[in-house]
């Protein structure tokens, strides 16, 4: 043999054993016994706008990845500990590309994140094609799932379920409060939450209501004294804000304080209640919005008071909806990672669309009881809660598995 044909030889050998020495190190490998740990990719607004909600979120994925990793991390992959790496989106809807292209090249093994639909569409074009799945904690618009991507998961309600959510109660609000002939005016954001949102709840007014004005605003809005000026000039009895959380805080500032609106009903509905009760006051009595369930409510289980003790002695605050999306996605990946035995992003996407959580296992919810995706990603049955700000408490008044108290007219 030559010593140019021995040469090649001896380098293809070394070649060869340094694969399979970098195989075996690899967080992405397949072959479960030699995975020290899971990289979890947590893309998320933790700073802006947004972070009201993505706090929230990535101290729940924490939780959970305190609590699984305790109990002995991922068994199919030899006790392999699973660790969460933060991306700050900071609000900005073309840091969902940037940001969801550093955790691919981190070596992610999967994403959970996202509070702006349009964050979410971007990042999931990156992510999609990687292979690596991404579990949405806050996008709602349902064009995220309608791309025939197999990756995208929905850890959350989509447009059409929360607000046919938000519908039935301003339905019972308007029922209960002796509205004879409601109307309504619909300020919304101009995003893909919004205007999928506008759709969706008009869809389930089906023209019930009489709808007096709709009209948008940039999502870039800071100011809303005109939106605020148009929505009480409507002269509606109902008004729905479909935005994000600074939104409806801002809008239930001016309403108490500059145009004060002739309405019964006003839902805000992106808006947090433990940010708008904090930052308002009395003002934000008789606002409806998106809550969390809370301990001693009805149909809260032994499993969420448990879960919201423990959430609370480790963040030294009350956990959101958002806390709750974030916390059970990290329960699906684990679970999904347990059945596939395997970090690889085709076997993990196929375990997350077969796997289901139970109450006390990652679902902390008393209703729907268990947590699926469909074929599409989504929730087969999303647990939307729907709440009324009274005498500065948030008290839930949708679905009936929550339902606790009657509502009261604005203003409280």
């Amino acid at each position: 043999m030559s010593k140019n044909r021995l040469f090649a030889g001896s380098v293809l050998a070394v070649a060869a054993l340094l694969s399979v020495g970098a195989c075996g190190s690899s967080a992405n490998s397949s072959v479960g016994a030699q995975v020290k740990t899971v990289l979890l990719a947590n893309v998320e607004d933790l700073t802006g706008p947004a972070s009201v909600y993505g706090i929230p979120e990535s101290n729940g994925a924490q939780l959970a990845v305190r609590q699984i990793n305790a109990a002995g991390g991922i068994k199919s992959l030899g006790g392999a500990k699973l660790v969460l790496k933060r991306f700050d989106t900071a609000s900005n809807v073309d840091a969902g590309v940037t940001q969801a292209q550093a955790a691919v090249n981190a070596g992610a093994a999967a994403v959970i994140g996202g509070e702006i639909s349009d964050t979410v569409l971007a990042g999931t074009n990156v992510t999609q094609r990687a292979g690596i799945p991404w579990l949405d904690t806050g996008g709602t618009a349902s064009k995220i799932h309608q791309r025939g991507y197999n990756t995208v998961f929905q850890v959350t309600y989509d447009s059409a379920q929360f607000e046919t959510a938000v519908f039935d109660t301003v339905e019972q609000a308007s029922r209960q409060l002796g509205i004879a002939t409601p109307t309504l005016a619909i300020p919304y954001s101009q995003s893909s939450y919004g205007q999928e949102s506008l759709q969706a709840f008009l869809q389930a007014n089906s023209g019930k209501y009489k709808v007096r004005c709709e009209f948008s605003y940039p999502l870039t809005t800071t100011d809303f004294s005109s939106v605020a000026a148009r929505a009480a000039a409507c002269g509606a009895t109902d008004i729905v804000n479909l935005g994000y959380p600074t939104d409806g805080v801002a809008l239930s500032r001016l309403f108490a304080t500059q145009f004060h609106p002739r309405i019964k009903v006003w839902a805000a509905t992106g808006m947090d209640p433990g940010t708008a009760i904090s930052q308002l006051g009395s003002a934000a009595n008789g606002a409806l919005t998106i809550a969390a369930p809370a301990p001693g409510e009805k149909g809260v289980t032994a499993a969420f008071d448990k879960e919201f003790a423990a959430y609370q002695a480790r963040f030294h605050a009350a956990p959101t909806v958002t806390s709750w999306a974030g916390y059970a996605a990290v329960h699906f990946i684990a679970a999904a990672l347990e059945r596939a035995g395997s970090t690889s992003g085709a076997k993990l996407t196929a375990a997350l669309h077969r796997v289901t959580l139970t109450q006390g296992d990652g679902d902390v919810y008393s209703y729907p009881g268990t947590l699926s995706f469909t074929a599409q990603g989504t929730l087969r049955t999303a647990p939307a809660i729907v709440a009324e700000i009274q005498n500065d408490k948030i008290v839930p008044v949708w679905p009936p598995a929550y339902d606790k108290s009657p509502l009261a007219a604005y203003p409280f």
